[in-house]
């Protein structure tokens, strides 16, 4: 079952859009990229007896491209002030109590290759928690113009031969729903539970009385063309999927180049010999390299009994420069400047400092998808202060 169903069926009474179609045909796709899974995965073998399909030799430029954007973006600690030095702390106590550092260069990565990432703010055991999820397991409920303010995150897990999906709905005021689901089948939600059959503390309503969203949504800015109902984000490479493949298909020829262009030696039929394979009974032609002094052969015509070395050259400068060349249209499509994602053959790879100095296309890009992760972090620092008060952790201030 979706998570866009599953979701419509835990909470029947929420509006819950109907994108059933976004999240199968192309967060699913998009995921299925990101994890050096993609569609052209394999190609027919041109082979007279290996007929069939072979895999595809891939660079996986989705990931490298994801991993680019999140380090530019969050390539590094950023300054956190509150102007309250308790509250202050509090929040980066929490932050760094839940790897917050560690985990978001990841996160911003497959929100990159995904279309939106959020990390949602609650309690367990009286004590503050973050959790990292992917769009692929959230569904918006709540929206204000294109910013997110409510929704549904969903979570499964296996015990006992038994599959349980754990919904949590999140409102704009702060609210949080919990309803956990029993089931047999993974294409079944099941029947409602206890919370209490997988040790879940949680309550089935809890009210943190926050008055704003427990949870930050980060989505890449990129304007989608596939869904406009909705406030979801798109991948970054959402439309330069063609050049993906094409960049597959260089890379498996540059790979085969060195496979088919290896050392080939052309020696007189005659210095070939057969022998007979002792499991299947059948002739094997062999030519004995190890046979360095005599070999008695037919001296009628002497140009027949050259050995040639028939090694054909490697065509690898003209692969670099065409997978350089699709880097380019990558950039192009993704709104970084040419040369970003290329290789410098005197230089070498440049730095994320280096490219934000000298592209402006790079950093206009870079600097409008900082303003929304900003955006995402000041909701989870809200949230986090909320959980703070609520917990009585923190004094409540006017």
């Amino acid at each position: 079952m979706n998570t866009i169903t599953s979701c419509a069926a835990a909470f029947p009474d929420i509006r819950v859009p109907d994108a059933a179609r976004y999240y199968s045909e192309h967060i699913a796709v998009w995921k299925d990229i990101f994890e050096n899974n993609p569609p052209w995965k394999s190609v027919r073998r041109s082979g007279l007896y290996n007929r069939g399909n072979r895999p595809l030799k891939r660079l996986n430029t989705a990931k490298c491209l994801c991993d680019e954007f999140a380090a530019l973006t969050f390539s590094e600690q950023c300054n956190i002030t509150i102007d309250d030095a308790q509250y202050q702390q509090y929040v980066l106590d929490v932050l760094e109590h839940n790897s917050f550092w560690d985990s978001m260069p990841d996160l911003v990565a497959s929100a990159y290759a995904f279309g939106g990432a959020a990390v949602k703010v609650y309690a367990n055991d009286r004590q503050p928690m973050l959790d990292y999820i992917r769009t692929d397991r959230f569904v918006p409920t709540e929206w204000m113009g294109k910013r997110i303010r409510g929704g549904i995150f969903q979570s499964t897990q296996c015990s006992n031969d038994k599959i349980y999906t754990l919904c949590e709905r999140y409102t704009a005021n702060g609210q949080v729903y919990n309803k956990l689901f029993r089931s047999d089948s993974a294409n079944d939600l099941g029947t409602e539970c206890q919370l209490s059959e997988l040790d879940i503390k949680a309550q089935p309503k809890t009210d943190y009385g926050a008055g704003v969203p427990m949870f930050g949504y980060f989505k890449p800015s990129v304007s989608s063309n596939v869904e406009y109902d909705i406030p979801l984000g798109m991948s970054i490479y959402a439309n330069a999927m063609d050049t993906l493949a094409a960049l597959d298909v260089a890379f498996d020829s540059f790979y085969r180049e060195f496979i088919l262009g290896k050392k080939r030696i052309i020696v007189p039929s005659a210095a070939v010999q057969t022998v007979t394979d002792p499991d299947t009974g059948q002739l094997v032609r062999y030519f004995d390299a190890d046979d360095e002094v005599f070999t008695a052969l037919s001296a009628e015509d002497g140009d027949a009994l050259k050995v040639t070395d028939n090694t054909m050259e490697l065509r690898v400068d003209e692969h670099v420069r065409a997978i350089n060349a699709l880097l380019n249209i990558l950039c192009f499509q993704t709104g970084l400047s040419a040369g970003a994602l290329s290789f410098d053959a005197v230089q070498g790879l440049k730095t994320a400092t280096e490219v934000i100095s000298q592209d402006s296309k790079t950093a206009r890009t870079i600097k409008c998808n900082k303003n929304m992760l900003t955006e995402m972090l000041e909701d989870v620092i809200h949230a986090i202060v909320a959980l703070g008060v609520w917990l009585h952790q923190l004094p409540r201030r006017a």
